[in-house]
């Protein structure tokens, strides 16, 4: 299974697409956050996360940097709450301003019984759905829920065509809710889903 840690580097792929439509982040500082993430140093990629979206205009609803950015900064953030680092309430405070706004995942395998770190179907087959974790996967970081745009894509992915291929996942936040009491994490439902890109 590719983790999340190690298959984000596939985004260092595509900055220099993200960097010929803004300049506002260099090659190196994508590097160094995509560095943090990797070594799970969530509090040095929180900060960095932020720092560079601070950069462009909180109007900014693009589907590349500032999405990517925004996906990013969750995860440390829902790190920092599994790691009880957060409250559930300093949580939420951080991340509700997020809502409405667009994030881009990083590529992640579709498999059609996945638990970790995957792309897979919900329960009822209506939604795909991601269970994010650390990388021993010992703590929970978020539930996402995507309701697709494309009923297509369900389809497909009932079908097994996405089996075993990595996607990348365009979505707007819906809605960010804290969950778990030993374990806690959260819940994100993202809506306007669809998939950006298949390898």
């Amino acid at each position: 299974m590719k983790y999340f840690y190690v298959i984000i580097l596939i985004l260092s792929i595509n900055i220099c697409n993200l960097n010929a439509q803004n300049q506002s982040v260099t090659d190196k500082e994508w590097n160094t956050l995509i560095q943090e993430l990797q070594n799970e140093k969530w509090s040095s990629a929180e900060k960095l996360s932020l720092n560079y979206l601070k950069r462009f205009s909180e109007n900014d609803d693009s589907t590349t940097a500032p999405a990517v950015l925004r996906y990013m900064y969750l995860r440390c953030v829902a790190a920092k709450l599994s790691e009880k680092q957060y409250s559930k309430e300093v949580t939420l405070k951080l991340v509700k301003k997020f809502t409405g706004k667009f994030i881009a995942t990083p590529p992640k395998e579709f498999l059609p019984k996945g638990m970790f770190n995957c792309f897979t179907l919900n329960d009822d087959s209506t939604q795909l759905y991601s269970c994010s974790s650390n990388q021993k996967m010992t703590y929970i970081q978020i539930f996402e829920y995507y309701q697709m745009s494309h009923p297509e894509e369900i389809k497909s992915a009932i079908a097994g065509e996405f089996n075993h291929k990595n996607l990348r996942i365009i979505a707007r936040i819906k809605d960010i809710k804290a969950g778990g009491m030993t374990m806690p994490r959260l819940d994100i439902t993202f809506s306007d889903s669809f998939i950006w890109e298949i390898e």
